[in-house]
């Protein structure tokens, strides 16, 4: 079931209704825990890391933060599967987790669009840091303090992501602004099982354009953007038509207490819809045999799908 629909939803359990009886639930079905892809960033909460369960973004801070879809991943790891479980839906509205076939994505896609971001590819950049503050040196001295800055946070950034992360200035036009920025990637992925093209891009989560025309509460450090693949900015209505498609698949679930999500990382991108009141929703993510994340690699990424797929077939 699990193959053939990338998500189960799994609902009226009372084991599941707390930190114990979720770890006996995925225990019971033999999976192998494993760290988040950017565990290493400091950016991931253990809820409970003794049953290696993630908090979600369950934060007032965020509550008005609308989060696109994205599947668990960097350029180099992938979880193989996550379980979304709730422990207490929102108190007073909202909070839905929203899931994405990555299949039917790729199915939808203007063949267009499609071949044109495949063939361009994309890049993330996952922070930002203003540093104004050396624009006001002189000449010589202003170049030698980008250049130091630039090392200094590259040492630094890049080991706590586990990302071959290129420390570049002014990609968005800001002179003074140092973004990190991983390697070009291909949107499109062979699925490591059945071997079907997949949507396996973090475009409508992360791409700045479509995150200004919904709900962000994000500042302006964590504002992520995507990039074609040689840096060049991505025009609005490409990701206008890419924003159309991810949308037009989203599936909202009204999760209650108990109830568990079992996605396929591969193939399903997830997000979480706004929301008022107290949430608190948790993820475990699970890996090989070893309980480790799947490398990129392991899914033939298709950097000349468009000859060899007959889209919508």
């Amino acid at each position: 079931m699990l193959q053939k629909h990338g998500t189960l939803w799994l609902r009226g359990f009372d084991v599941t209704k707390d930190p114990d009886g979720f770890r006996e639930f995925w225990e019971s079905l033999d999976l192998n825990p494993c760290l988040d892809p950017i565990h290493s960033s400091g950016l991931r909460k253990f809820l409970s890391k003794n049953d290696a369960i993630y908090e979600e973004v369950n934060k007032q801070a965020l509550s008005q933060h609308y989060i696109g879809l994205h599947q668990e991943m960097t350029e180099k790891k992938t979880a193989l599967y996550g379980a979304f479980v709730c422990f207490q839906p929102a108190t007073v509205s909202g909070g839905e987790f929203l899931i994405a076939d990555g299949e039917k994505i790729f199915r939808d896609m203007d063949p267009e669009i499609l071949e044109l971001i495949c063939d361009r590819q994309v890049r993330i950049s996952v922070s930002n840091l203003d540093l104004d503050v050396l624009g006001v040196l002189p000449g010589d001295a202003k170049a030698k303090g980008m250049d130091w800055v630039q090392q200094k946070v590259a040492e630094t950034v890049a080991p706590k992501f586990d990302m071959d992360l290129e420390m570049l200035w002014g990609t968005d036009g800001n002179e003074m602004r140092l973004q990190a920025v991983e390697r070009a990637q291909p949107p499109v992925n062979r699925h490591p099982v059945t071997g079907r093209p997949v949507w396996f891009c973090n475009v409508h989560n992360h791409a700045r354009f479509l995150r200004e025309r919904r709900p962000c509460k994000v500042p302006e450090v964590g504002m992520t953007d995507v990039y074609y693949g040689n840096l060049d900015v991505i025009p609005g209505e490409v990701l206008s038509k890419i924003n159309e498609v991810c949308e037009k698949n989203i599936v909202k679930v009204p999760m209650k207490a108990g109830d568990v999500l079992l996605c396929d990382n591969y193939r399903v991108l997830h997000g979480r819809d706004i929301f008022e009141g107290d949430r608190l929703h948790a993820v475990s993510w699970f890996g090989d045999e070893k309980g480790e994340a799947a490398e990129r690699g392991a899914g033939d990424l298709l950097n000349s799908f468009i000859n060899n797929v007959v889209v919508g077939q």
